[in-house]
């Protein structure tokens, strides 16, 4: 590396804002305006950019801009590392910070976010804080973290999340640099997958994280912005088969950790199952993605029953089907799967079903409403679910999700199945507003109000009937 330019006023650094780039001579100066116009005194974090040898005129604009903060170091590598591994694992050497946020060169952080995350770390003595992140996109806005970031916690263990591991990048956290240093925690060089490795392992070094649902991260998700994820190399198997890499390598060394399930959660439910079994695409590519998704339910089943780590019923029969491996039966079922909302459920003692090939799935969550009415300006709705256990009432605005509250579902004690739930008209965002029942996982459901008996409600809000 060469060192093109640095400083420090300030021996005790209590932030490290961690910084690689390569290529973001249009987003890089609003980078580092975000970080310079923090809350937090500039005399205390330090800002370290590593730049990956750009062709453009990235170089010039950091090497204009570093020195307008307090504690800095700007370094170039020797030549292009092709990946964000080797800035990043750099950056990490050369921090002095009691704690450590990484930026890319093309995000941003609202004003107030350094110190926000590191209040919570210091107040609360936690090893990690994490928010939520806000993705933005041309003409929309979208949201990341909120498995953490959903509910807001000064300190909480790790094992009170299942979904905990479904987060697993940079954006949006700051952790305790003994956790990365002390446990040589590092970026592996890969294209895609590097992050879930790395953020793994510092939850597998942590016990207790704070979260806020503050926004703490704005990640650019604009069409003008490259990254590697949208190179030829980035397919779908290509994909899989470096997160496959990230699985062995977590598995040889943490498969005895007390919370090594939720991993294995995510890598079923999400990675597999949710992100490329469900999918049309999957079955164009069956021949190549199958025998990869075989690959890694073996070597999760040498130690664990990929079975158990199923979140319903239906992800269990996928399990099975892909572990058989007949390409017809497996196709039908994905099939299935995409069209299975718009065919009728089956009810057994108020608990929905999927029906297929003869045999019924519970469905995971079922929620209908019972009434609704309004009262001093408060809003109440009882609600009736056999499916699943409910816990949380999300109240979001559809156009920017990341405005949002969660209030508590009471469970009616002397009846099963029904529970209540109220809110202030006055406190919720301006706007189209989405409802969503959560149940103890976070896993979520929509309000289903359909009509019993064969009763329904039009589109012009009409009561019908239809007799079968």
């Amino acid at each position: 590396m060469k060192i093109i330019k640095q400083n420090q006023t300030n021996k005790k650094i209590k932030v490290s804002v961690l910084i690689s780039t390569y290529n973001k001579e249009k987003f890089i100066d609003k980078t580092l305006d975000s970080i310079l116009n923090q809350t937090m005194n500039k005399e205390d974090f330090e800002i370290i950019v590593v730049d990956d040898c750009s062709t453009d005129s990235t170089f010039e604009l950091v090497s204009k801009k570093i020195e307008s903060f307090s504690n800095y170091q700007f370094v170039q590598l020797d030549e292009n590392s092709g990946t964000p591994a080797k800035p990043r694992n750099l950056s990490i050497d050369l921090s002095k910070g009691k704690y450590i946020i990484f930026v890319d060169g093309d995000d941003w952080l609202p004003s107030n976010s350094i110190e926000n995350l590191y209040t919570l770390l210091k107040s609360n003595k936690t090893d990690c804080a994490t928010g939520l992140t806000k993705y933005v996109y041309n003409d929309r806005i979208a949201r990341s973290g909120v498995a953490l970031s959903k509910i807001a916690y000064k300190k909480i263990d790790l094992n009170h999340f299942r979904k905990s591991f479904y987060h697993l990048a940079p954006a949006g956290r700051m952790i305790k640099s003994t956790v990365i240093k002390n446990n040589n925690i590092r970026f592996p060089e890969m294209i895609y997958g590097e992050d879930l490795q790395f953020f793994a392992e510092v939850f597998f070094n942590t016990k207790n994280i704070s979260t806020t649902q503050d926004v703490v991260y704005c990640a650019n998700r604009y069409e003008e912005n490259s990254s590697l994820i949208k190179s030829n190399e980035s397919t779908v198997l290509n994909r899989m088969k470096w997160q496959n890499e990230a699985y062995r390598y977590l598995m040889n060394k943490y498969k005895d950790n007390r919370i090594f399930a939720s991993l294995l959660y995510r890598i079923i439910n999400k990675d597999i199952l949710e992100g490329k079994f469900y999918k049309k695409i999957f079955i164009k590519e069956i021949d190549t993605l199958l025998p990869v998704f075989q690959d890694i339910l073996n070597m999760i089943d040498k130690d664990f029953n990929s079975l158990d780590y199923a979140d319903d019923t239906l992800n269990e029969h996928a399990l099975k089907l892909i572990k058989n491996g007949n390409k017809k039966d497996i196709i039908d079922f994905v099939n299935f799967y995409l069209k299975k909302d718009e065919k009728p459920l089956y009810v057994s003692n108020d608990t929905y079903y999927y029906s297929y090939d003869e045999n019924i799935y519970k469905k995971r969550m079922h929620i209908t409403l019972q009434k609704i009415y309004q009262k001093n300006g408060n809003i109440f709705l009882k609600l009736y679910s056999k499916n699943s256990e409910l816990k949380y009432l999300e109240v979001k605005n559809r156009k920017d999700p990341t405005k949002y509250t969660v209030l508590n579902i009471k469970k009616n004690r002397f009846k099963s199945g029904e529970y209540s739930v109220q809110f202030e008209e006055n406190k919720l965002p301006k706007g189209k507003i989405a409802l969503t029942v959560l149940d103890k996982d976070l896993n979520g459901s929509a309000i289903k109000s359909e009509m019993q008996f064969g009763f329904y409600e039009t589109v012009n809000g009409n009561l019908g009937y239809i007799k079968k």
